[in-house]
Protein backbone atom coordinates (compact mmCIF):
# COMPACT_ATOMS: atom_id res chain seq x y z
CA UNK A 1 0.00 0.00 0.00
CA UNK A 2 1.52 3.48 -0.66
CA UNK A 3 1.91 6.03 1.15
CA UNK A 4 -0.93 7.86 -0.29
CA UNK A 5 -3.39 5.26 0.13
CA UNK A 6 -2.45 4.93 3.93
CA UNK A 7 -3.00 8.68 4.36
CA UNK A 8 -6.47 8.50 2.54
CA UNK A 9 -6.96 5.66 5.04
CA UNK A 10 -6.35 7.01 8.16
CA UNK A 11 -8.09 10.13 7.12
CA UNK A 12 -11.39 8.25 6.40
CA UNK A 13 -10.40 6.38 9.69
CA UNK A 14 -10.61 9.92 11.38
CA UNK A 15 -13.57 10.85 9.92
CA UNK A 16 -16.15 7.60 11.44
CA UNK A 17 -17.05 9.61 13.73
CA UNK A 18 -17.98 13.61 13.50
CA UNK A 19 -17.71 16.01 15.88
CA UNK A 20 -21.39 16.08 16.96
CA UNK A 21 -21.44 11.97 17.86
CA UNK A 22 -18.12 12.68 19.93
CA UNK A 23 -19.89 14.96 22.33
CA UNK A 24 -23.52 12.90 22.03
CA UNK A 25 -20.91 9.47 23.28
CA UNK A 26 -19.43 11.67 25.94
CA UNK A 27 -22.53 13.10 27.16
CA UNK A 28 -24.16 9.96 27.18
CA UNK A 29 -21.74 7.75 28.83
CA UNK A 30 -20.90 10.48 31.59
CA UNK A 31 -24.23 10.62 32.51
CA UNK A 32 -25.95 7.26 31.67
CA UNK A 33 -23.08 4.75 32.55
CA UNK A 34 -20.82 6.98 34.64
CA UNK A 35 -20.69 4.06 37.08
CA UNK A 36 -19.48 1.45 34.28
CA UNK A 37 -16.91 4.21 33.56
CA UNK A 38 -15.68 4.36 37.10
CA UNK A 39 -15.62 0.26 37.17
CA UNK A 40 -13.23 0.71 34.12
CA UNK A 41 -10.86 2.99 35.84
CA UNK A 42 -11.14 1.12 38.83
CA UNK A 43 -9.81 -2.19 36.96
CA UNK A 44 -7.58 -1.01 34.11
CA UNK A 45 -6.52 2.26 36.10
CA UNK A 46 -5.22 -0.19 39.42
CA UNK A 47 -6.59 2.15 41.47
CA UNK A 48 -10.04 0.45 43.36
CA UNK A 49 -10.51 3.56 44.66
CA UNK A 50 -10.91 5.85 42.69
CA UNK A 51 -13.82 7.83 43.39
CA UNK A 52 -14.88 9.75 40.01
CA UNK A 53 -14.27 8.79 36.70
CA UNK A 54 -15.25 10.57 32.95
CA UNK A 55 -14.91 10.54 29.34
CA UNK A 56 -12.48 13.01 28.31
CA UNK A 57 -12.16 12.47 24.86
CA UNK A 58 -13.40 10.14 22.05
CA UNK A 59 -12.25 9.48 18.31
CA UNK A 60 -12.13 6.63 15.61
CA UNK A 61 -8.95 5.58 17.30
CA UNK A 62 -9.83 5.52 20.97
CA UNK A 63 -11.22 7.02 24.20
CA UNK A 64 -9.69 8.69 27.12
CA UNK A 65 -10.62 8.15 30.87
CA UNK A 66 -9.89 10.49 33.64
CA UNK A 67 -10.50 9.48 37.01
CA UNK A 68 -9.76 10.97 40.52
CA UNK A 69 -8.26 9.10 43.55
CA UNK A 70 -7.38 9.58 46.77
CA UNK A 71 -3.60 9.81 47.17
CA UNK A 72 -2.92 9.13 50.90
CA UNK A 73 0.54 10.09 50.89
CA UNK A 74 -0.53 13.56 49.92
CA UNK A 75 -3.38 14.21 51.36
CA UNK A 76 -5.36 15.04 48.73
CA UNK A 77 -6.94 14.17 45.62
CA UNK A 78 -4.71 13.24 42.64
CA UNK A 79 -6.02 13.05 38.74
CA UNK A 80 -4.82 9.63 36.46
CA UNK A 81 -5.85 8.83 32.49
CA UNK A 82 -5.95 6.47 30.28
CA UNK A 83 -6.53 5.77 26.76
CA UNK A 84 -8.33 2.83 25.27
CA UNK A 85 -7.40 1.82 21.91
CA UNK A 86 -10.22 0.55 19.51
CA UNK A 87 -9.50 -1.04 16.34
CA UNK A 88 -12.91 -1.43 14.67
CA UNK A 89 -15.20 1.37 15.14
CA UNK A 90 -17.56 1.79 12.64
CA UNK A 91 -19.65 4.38 14.31
CA UNK A 92 -21.57 5.07 17.66
CA UNK A 93 -22.67 2.10 18.61
CA UNK A 94 -19.42 0.02 18.13
CA UNK A 95 -17.58 2.65 20.48
CA UNK A 96 -20.62 1.80 23.00
CA UNK A 97 -20.03 -2.32 21.87
CA UNK A 98 -16.29 -2.00 23.02
CA UNK A 99 -16.68 0.27 26.07
CA UNK A 100 -19.53 -2.47 27.28
CA UNK A 101 -16.42 -5.07 26.55
CA UNK A 102 -14.36 -3.04 28.60
CA UNK A 103 -16.74 -2.74 31.21
CA UNK A 104 -17.84 -6.02 31.66
CA UNK A 105 -14.08 -7.21 31.76
CA UNK A 106 -13.61 -5.04 35.02
CA UNK A 107 -16.78 -6.01 36.32
CA UNK A 108 -15.45 -9.41 36.47
CA UNK A 109 -11.51 -8.54 37.30
CA UNK A 110 -12.97 -6.40 40.58
CA UNK A 111 -15.85 -9.53 41.44
CA UNK A 112 -18.89 -7.39 40.99
CA UNK A 113 -22.10 -8.73 41.00
CA UNK A 114 -24.49 -8.48 38.15
CA UNK A 115 -23.40 -6.68 34.90
CA UNK A 116 -22.73 -3.38 33.38
CA UNK A 117 -25.77 -1.10 33.02
CA UNK A 118 -24.32 -0.37 29.36
CA UNK A 119 -24.03 -4.29 28.55
CA UNK A 120 -27.95 -4.54 29.94
CA UNK A 121 -28.86 -1.74 27.48
CA UNK A 122 -27.56 -3.03 24.87
CA UNK A 123 -28.41 -6.49 25.05
CA UNK A 124 -32.44 -5.56 25.58
CA UNK A 125 -32.27 -2.42 22.77
CA UNK A 126 -30.11 -3.07 21.00
CA UNK A 127 -32.11 -2.25 18.17
CA UNK A 128 -33.62 0.61 19.45
CA UNK A 129 -30.93 3.53 21.37
CA UNK A 130 -27.42 1.43 19.74
CA UNK A 131 -27.76 1.92 16.25
CA UNK A 132 -25.89 4.09 14.01
CA UNK A 133 -28.23 6.88 13.21
CA UNK A 134 -26.92 10.66 11.86
CA UNK A 135 -29.17 12.81 10.23
CA UNK A 136 -27.92 15.12 7.23
CA UNK A 137 -29.58 17.17 5.24
CA UNK A 138 -29.95 16.55 1.34
CA UNK A 139 -27.64 18.38 -0.75
CA UNK A 140 -28.81 22.06 -1.24
CA UNK A 141 -30.16 20.83 -5.03
CA UNK A 142 -32.14 18.85 -3.54
CA UNK A 143 -33.56 20.63 -1.34
CA UNK A 144 -34.04 23.65 -3.82
CA UNK A 145 -35.63 21.07 -6.54
CA UNK A 146 -38.14 20.11 -3.91
CA UNK A 147 -38.94 23.48 -2.65
CA UNK A 148 -39.91 24.40 -6.48
CA UNK A 149 -41.84 21.10 -6.90
CA UNK A 150 -43.81 21.79 -4.03
CA UNK A 151 -44.35 25.24 -4.77
CA UNK A 152 -45.21 24.69 -8.09
CA UNK A 153 -47.96 22.11 -7.38
CA UNK A 154 -49.30 24.75 -4.86
CA UNK A 155 -49.26 27.30 -7.43
CA UNK A 156 -51.28 25.39 -9.94
CA UNK A 157 -53.49 23.34 -7.34
CA UNK A 158 -54.97 26.81 -5.98
CA UNK A 159 -54.70 29.49 -8.38
CA UNK A 160 -57.02 29.48 -11.60
CA UNK A 161 -55.46 32.09 -13.75
CA UNK A 162 -51.99 31.21 -14.07
CA UNK A 163 -49.00 32.82 -15.68
CA UNK A 164 -49.04 33.28 -18.89
CA UNK A 165 -45.79 31.37 -19.50
CA UNK A 166 -47.38 28.66 -17.39
CA UNK A 167 -50.68 28.10 -19.17
CA UNK A 168 -48.63 24.86 -21.51
CA UNK A 169 -49.47 23.09 -18.16
CA UNK A 170 -52.83 23.73 -18.14
CA UNK A 171 -52.71 21.59 -21.36
CA UNK A 172 -51.77 18.57 -19.41
CA UNK A 173 -53.11 18.44 -16.20
CA UNK A 174 -55.87 20.39 -14.98
CA UNK A 175 -56.42 22.81 -11.63
CA UNK A 176 -58.57 19.96 -10.64
CA UNK A 177 -55.77 17.17 -10.69
CA UNK A 178 -53.16 19.41 -9.57
CA UNK A 179 -55.29 20.04 -6.17
CA UNK A 180 -56.03 16.65 -5.68
CA UNK A 181 -52.41 15.67 -6.14
CA UNK A 182 -51.57 18.47 -3.84
CA UNK A 183 -53.80 17.04 -1.52
CA UNK A 184 -52.14 13.55 -1.50
CA UNK A 185 -48.66 15.24 -1.62
CA UNK A 186 -49.94 16.71 1.87
CA UNK A 187 -51.32 13.32 3.25
CA UNK A 188 -48.22 11.46 1.91
CA UNK A 189 -46.04 13.76 3.83
CA UNK A 190 -47.70 14.03 7.01
CA UNK A 191 -47.96 10.23 7.41
CA UNK A 192 -43.96 10.39 6.31
CA UNK A 193 -43.57 13.24 8.75
CA UNK A 194 -45.02 11.43 11.63
CA UNK A 195 -43.54 8.04 11.63
CA UNK A 196 -39.62 9.39 10.95
CA UNK A 197 -40.55 11.38 14.23
CA UNK A 198 -42.34 7.94 15.63
CA UNK A 199 -38.53 6.41 14.69
CA UNK A 200 -36.61 9.19 15.94
CA UNK A 201 -38.14 9.27 19.53
CA UNK A 202 -37.83 5.10 19.67
CA UNK A 203 -33.74 5.66 18.62
CA UNK A 204 -32.95 8.64 20.95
Amino acid sequence: MSQQQQQARQRQKRDILSSEDQERLKERLNTSYSADILTIARHFGSRPLATTARVTDIDSNGITIEWQWADATKRKSATDEMQFAMRDITGPSSVLHEVSNLAIEAHKALGLAGEPQLTKDKREVDAKNLVDFTFRLPSPLNMASIAFGVGLLTYMALVNNVHPRLRFIRHWVSQDTCYHLFVWALIVHALEAGAVYAFCYLLK
